[in-house]
């Protein structure tokens, strides 16, 4: 991918006359190839007005759909383009390792890669992870038969029986990557009454992350669900009997990462927007 953003010269891109020269060519290969691991470490140059004003442009558009939940087919193409551009502006080098991954976050925009990325979402989180995702208001689909010219109307999967019963007011993330803890949080009204619903998890990265350069990952198993409604609670619900005891398992990719917003990609095909609170 680098290489096609021309950002690592391959070391394979040898000129005729420098190919005959034995042990100079495989030294000139082994220092390619040294040479494009580090520049793939670094993260690309974009001028701080350019990264600015795609900044801008990206929080403009992901402002216009309730966190994901009223999209369109079109909407949704081109936030995906405009999150692609900024992602390939990313100014951190290995997001999963920089300090900056680490405090509190506030979900602006969740939203599928791809058509079939809702379904297969809904397929891997199974009853009870999906009915999590519907209550907390964080589930977003596309729909093929909206488009610009037509009402925008809410998408996703949707519970009849909570309708008009439960209005989602935020959804956060907490994540504390030096203490390897994670804490997903849904704040809604139900029936009028400030409830909300905490996931605990573990976050860690991938043992061979340092070797394969894979440092914008971090592995996630969570491990209950604390919800509070109202004055009822909190009431805990532990995850332990999933997976053998290790509780839902997960992976997030940070492909964008500053001092202020973050770009996140899920294993269930999603893509999501984050802004750090105070």
């Amino acid at each position: 991918m680098f290489q096609a953003m021309g950002l690592c010269p391959s070391p394979l891109l040898l000129r005729p006359n420098q190919r005959r020269y034995g042990n100079q060519v495989r030294l000139s290969v082994l220092y390619g190839r040294l040479h494009k691991r580090c520049m793939c470490k670094e993260p690309p140059q974009s001028s701080t007005s350019e990264l600015g004003e795609q900044k801008k442009k990206v929080l403009r558009l992901v402002g216009r759909t309730d966190r994901g939940k009223s999209l369109s087919t079109s909407q949704s193409a081109d936030i995906l383009q405009q999150l692609e551009i900024l992602e390939a502006m990313n100014p951190t080098a290995d997001p999963a390792a920089s300090e900056l991954i680490s405090g509190k976050w506030s979900l602006l925009y969740t939203g599928p890669t791809t058509a079939e990325a809702s379904a297969e979402r809904a397929r891997k989180e199974g009853v009870i992870g999906s009915m999590v995702t519907e209550v907390t208001g964080s589930s977003s689909a596309i729909d093929e038969s909206t488009d610009d010219q037509e009402k925008q109307v809410p998408l996703g999967r949707r519970i009849s029986l909570l309708s008009g019963v439960v209005n989602n007011k935020g959804n956060f993330q907490d994540i504390w990557a030096d203490e390897g803890a994670v804490e997903n949080r849904a704040e809604f009204d139900i029936f009028g009454t400030p409830s909300q619903l905490v996931i605990k998890g573990r976050c860690w990265r991938p043992e061979d992350s340092e070797l394969t350069g894979d440092t914008v990952r971090l592995n996630v198993a969570f491990e209950a669900v604390v919800l509070q409604l109202g004055p009822i609670g909190p009431i805990t619900i532990p995850l332990s009997w999933i997976n053998d005891g290790q509780g839902p398992l997960g992976t997030v990719d940070t492909t964008y990462l500053d001092e202020s917003l973050r770009i996140g990609r899920g294993d269930k095909g999603s893509i999501f927007v984050a802004v750090r609170r105070a």
